[in-house]
C-alpha cells in the first residue's frame, strides 16, 4: 500500500512537470499562425473593437486572418506578447502590431504554435 501511494505521488509530480505549458518556451522572434474558423472576434488576441476598424475604413473581416504567421515581437511578464505579421502587411489594412494573451489564446486555440523540424 504505502509503494502505490508513492509511486502516485511520484507520477503526479512527474506529470505536473512534463505536463508545463509550451508558454514558458516562447520567446520574442518565435512564429505562431492565427486560427480562426468563423468571423466572430477574439477573445485573447485584442483587436480594436469593428466599429473602430470600419471608422478607419477597414472591413472587419476576422475570418480573412485565418492562418497568418506572425512574430513575437515581445512578451511582457504576465505573457502579454506584441504580435506582427511576417507577410509585412498590416493588420486590417490599418494596424502594424496586436497585443495578445499568450497562455490564453494557446489554450483556446486562437494562436498555433508552427511545428518546424518535426515530421510527420
Amino acid at each position: 500500500m504505502k509503494y502505490t501511494i508513492v509511486l502516485l505521488a511520484f507520477l503526479m509530480f512527474s506529470y505536473s512537470s512534463f505536463s508545463q505549458n509550451e508558454i514558458s518556451d516562447l520567446k520574442p522572434g518565435d512564429i505562431l499562425y492565427i486560427n480562426k474558423d468563423s468571423n466572430t472576434p477574439f477573445q485573447y488576441l485584442y483587436f480594436p473593437k469593428p466599429n473602430f476598424i470600419i471608422k478607419r475604413g477597414s472591413i472587419a473581416n476576422y475570418k480573412g486572418l485565418n492562418g497568418m504567421q506572425v512574430k513575437i515581437e515581445t512578451i511582457t511578464e504576465e505573457f502579454v506578447a506584441r504580435l506582427i505579421p511576417l507577410n509585412g502587411k498590416k493588420f486590417f489594412n490599418i494596424f502594424s502590431y496586436v497585443n495578445a494573451d499568450l497562455k490564453s489564446a494557446l489554450n483556446n486555440k486562437e494562436l498555433e504554435q508552427l511545428n518546424t523540424g518535426q515530421k510527420s
